[in-house]
């Protein structure tokens, strides 16, 4: 694997879990669920997306934001792992 793709993957690792952390996902719980295959997936999907962009802009806001990133393609999957 090139240099460059490694540190891209590693970004992408770093921004699904400060994803995670705005959404107050149970990362533990995430991580169990199907022995670590809804984990997996997640990270595929965040390693093929093509919305880092937005993804970079709605994780740097001064402010929490109040939206939900409806683009995020794991939405759905850490609504599921929200802690209460």
């Amino acid at each position: 694997m090139q240099w460059w793709m490694t540190r891209r993957a590693e970004r992408q690792a770093t921004r699904m879990h400060d994803m995670m952390d705005q959404l107050n996902v149970d990362r533990a719980a995430l991580v169990r669920s199907r022995q670590g295959q809804d984990y997996a997936e997640a990270r595929t999907r965040c390693l093929t997306c093509g919305t880092s962009d937005k993804c970079l802009r709605w994780l740097d806001r001064q402010t929490p934001p109040d939206d939900a990133p409806t683009f995020c393609p794991n939405l759905r999957l850490f609504a599921r792992f929200r802690k209460p």
